[in-house]
């Protein structure tokens, strides 16, 4: 029976060291062109993961969607390219390039994207 090949996890999803540094712009580009060939409009890619600390870098095509959702702790969206609409019950938020949302835990969301974008999410699981 042939063995079962183990997900790669990256070491620089953990902080093994005082402090961690990302470029960015050098991550955007292979996640936009991943998002071109992906059916559901969507890709992302874990930067960090360690204890309640999350961050993620997210690409959505025109009309790409996070379908609505819940997390346990407050997160951040900040749009790095592109336009967005977060919805949260009533309320429509839309993002552009450079524009921060901060929003609490547990409040349900949903994230889509009027053009090709790209958001940096910052998600704390607990205090």
């Amino acid at each position: 029976m042939p063995s079962r090949k183990k997900p790669t996890i990256l070491d620089t999803t953990k902080l093994r060291a005082d402090a961690l540094q990302f470029d960015l712009q050098a991550e955007m580009l292979p996640l936009l062109q991943r998002v071109k060939e992906n059916k559901s409009g969507r890709t992302a890619k874990t930067l960090v993961k360690d204890g309640p600390l999350r961050v993620l870098i997210v690409g959505l095509n025109q009309g790409g969607k996070l379908e609505e959702h819940t997390v346990a702790g407050p997160f951040a969206v900040q749009c790095l390219l592109g336009k967005v609409e977060v919805t949260m019950g009533k309320t429509k938020k839309q993002l552009a390039t450079g524009d921060l949302l901060v929003v609490d835990a547990g409040v349900p969301h949903d994230v889509e994207a009027s053009e090709g974008s790209v958001l940096l999410i910052t998600i704390t699981t607990g205090t």
